[in-house]
């Protein structure tokens, strides 16, 4: 202990010193430990870049010679010979034997200006035109193939196949041909067969890295070229043993949707890390002799001002804190030392303010929810209208006429008790609203009220259950078209009273059930939202967790075509 408080360790300047020098230490060892690894990476990554580079020009000259082969059978799909004779042979006799050679030397002497086409062939809809065979275009190259050229994506476009069901060396592609004079008409196909070795032409002039092989893929991943001379068409299995000591490029072909891929030996991509490493560890003591001197004066230009901050914050022990008004040459400090000032300036009237604010706030938010809620209008001559239809002998509207003067009184008197009314008075005003709605509705809507006499002392917040029941009505029943019920269930369960509002209506998709229970769930959700006249789900939610707490509000569930059940809890507190 004596030797640690010798060399400074039990101080900040000490341990700041010695701290950075130990950590400097550690992480020179991990990366001299790991520095192979990652230049290795610099390095591979390098040589990928290169090698992908090479990829890009391999990849855009292959799709260059692709293209040479799809333009000469586009030129041959649109020669009037061969549109004659394929026109021909749909309207009339089928072509003869000096026809068919006609057709041989115009397709051989095509094939003559593409060095890696081998031969290509003509077929009308039913038989082979060239070569002379007994053999249709579905049997050349499959049904499947036929049908891909067929497609309405690949009508006259080149499709490529891959290996030659016939010579599994060779590769081919089937084109459509249109009659012109047809209207369009499907009249024939090409079926090109190209030679194996597509890389030999292509890779000419373009530099490689020494051990790197190619090989081109088709849509299947089946190999159908390769970069070495003389080579025929391979499978995965000759090459998979060999990828391990290799880094691979991909590069896709995307008229036949093949994949060029580009083996690159990794011994030739780390060639140089050993150097590296060298110059690394040199770099590395160098490093640690700098950093420890530099480290000595960094630790005293940090202490200082943390020192001198700390006496001045000592001060107030004894219950007075005072400002600090040295001005540090250090930003950060500076800083720290300014917003100290201003916390010891603002501390108690900070506790205070906050405190009053939040129960402003809460006041506010309620009384807003309750003053949204609260409809805002108000027919005062109801009482003059009904008092008319008595003396005209209307009693039936006069009825109606008094339970909405009764059903408007409810909703804008205030009662004195901030809001609350008991469950038995909201009960009432939910029968006033379903009498006037039964008018409208007449035999298609029921309801049922289900209350347990022992809930009805208990206290509520005003028009939370008369909404809910609206909601049911005109969302649920009323776009039924036919006869609904309505049912209200009040209930007592284990300290909480549960209110279930039934209904048989439409119902909601489950995507919108499930949005509603999101935003219900939302603590942040502030966005208070009203219909018409109608109150929204979540200004009751609201305002009930506003009262209660959050562990109270409304519950919803909801099934297409079977209806709507919502419930609300709150505490039984009278």
């Amino acid at each position: 202990m004596k030797l640690l408080k010798k060399i400074g360790i039990d101080r900040t300047r000490g341990q700041i010193f010695f701290g950075f020098i130990i950590v400097m230490m550690v992480v020179l060892m991990l990366t001299i430990g790991i520095s192979y690894l990652i230049l290795s990476k610099v390095q591979k990554e390098n040589a990928v870049q290169y090698i992908d580079e090479i990829g890009v020009q391999i990849s855009g000259r292959l799709e260059a010679l692709l293209n040479e082969v799809n333009v000469l059978t586009l030129q041959l799909a649109t020669d009037d010979r061969i549109q004659e004779i394929l026109e021909n042979e749909l309207n009339g006799p089928t072509a003869s034997f000096d026809e068919r050679m006609a057709m041989r030397k115009i397709l051989i002497n095509t094939s003559a200006y593409s060095e890696t086409i081998n031969e290509i062939e003509l077929f009308s809809v039913s038989q082979s035109i060239y070569p002379v065979v007994d053999k249709s275009i579905e049997e050349r190259v499959g049904e499947l193939h036929v049908a891909e050229a067929n497609t309405i994506q690949n009508v006259g476009d080149l499709v490529w196949i891959g290996r030659d069901p016939e010579n599994p060396n060779y590769l081919i592609a089937v084109r459509q041909i249109r009659l012109e004079k047809m209207r369009y008409q499907k009249g024939g196909y090409l079926v090109v067969q190209v030679k194996p070795s597509l890389i030999e032409f292509i890779r000419k002039d373009i530099a490689e890295m020494n051990g790197s092989v190619i090989y081109l893929l088709d849509g299947e991943n089946n190999i159908i070229s390769t970069g070495k001379r003389n080579t025929p068409l391979l499978s995965n299995s000759d090459i998979s043993p060999q990828k391990n000591e290799y880094v691979t490029i991909k590069k896709t072909i995307e008229a036949p949707n093949w994949t060029l891929e580009i083996l690159m030996p990794k011994k030739e991509v780390t060639k140089g890390v050993e150097f590296l490493q060298f110059v690394l560890i040199l770099s590395s003591i160098l490093s640690v002799i700098l950093f420890s001197i530099l480290s000595y004066y960094l630790s005293l230009f940090i202490t200082s001002p943390i020192k001198r901050l700390t006496q001045v914050m000592q001060s107030g022990k004894n219950g007075v804190l005072t400002e600090n008004p040295d001005y540090y040459f250090n930003r950060e400090m500076n800083q720290l030392n300014r917003m100290y000032n201003k916390m010891v300036r603002q501390i108690n009237y900070l506790f205070k303010s906050v405190y009053e604010k939040e129960i402003m706030k809460n006041k506010s938010e309620i009384k807003a929810l309750h003053s949204q809620i609260n409809p805002h209008f108000l027919f005062n001559t109801l009482d003059s209208l009904y008092w008319s239809l008595i003396g005209k002998g209307e009693k039936e509207l006069s009825k109606f006429v008094i339970t909405l003067a009764n059903l408007f009184r409810y909703t804008i008197q205030s009662n004195g008790q901030e809001g609350f009314v008991s469950i038995e008075e909201e009960i009432e005003q939910v029968k006033r609203y379903t009498d006037i709605m039964k008018m409208r509705f007449h035999d298609r809507l029921h309801v049922e009220i289900d209350a347990n006499q022992n809930t009805k002392q208990y206290k509520i917040p005003k028009l939370t259950i008369q909404p809910l029941i609206e909601n049911a009505i005109i969302h649920g029943i009323e776009p039924k078209g036919n006869s609904g019920v309505v049912k209200l269930i009040v209930k007592e369960e284990k300290g909480v009273i549960l209110f279930i509002i039934n209904d048989d209506g439409i119902g909601m998709k489950e995507e919108r059930v499930k949005e509603i229970q999101m935003r219900l769930r939302n603590e942040e959700n502030h966005k208070f939202i009203s219909k018409g006249t109608g109150i929204g789900l979540f200004n009751i939610h609201k305002l009930i967790q506003l009262h209660y707490g959050e562990e109270f509000g409304l519950e919803i569930n909801s099934h297409l075509n079977k209806g709507t059940t919502v419930g609300l809890r709150i505490p039984a507190r009278s």
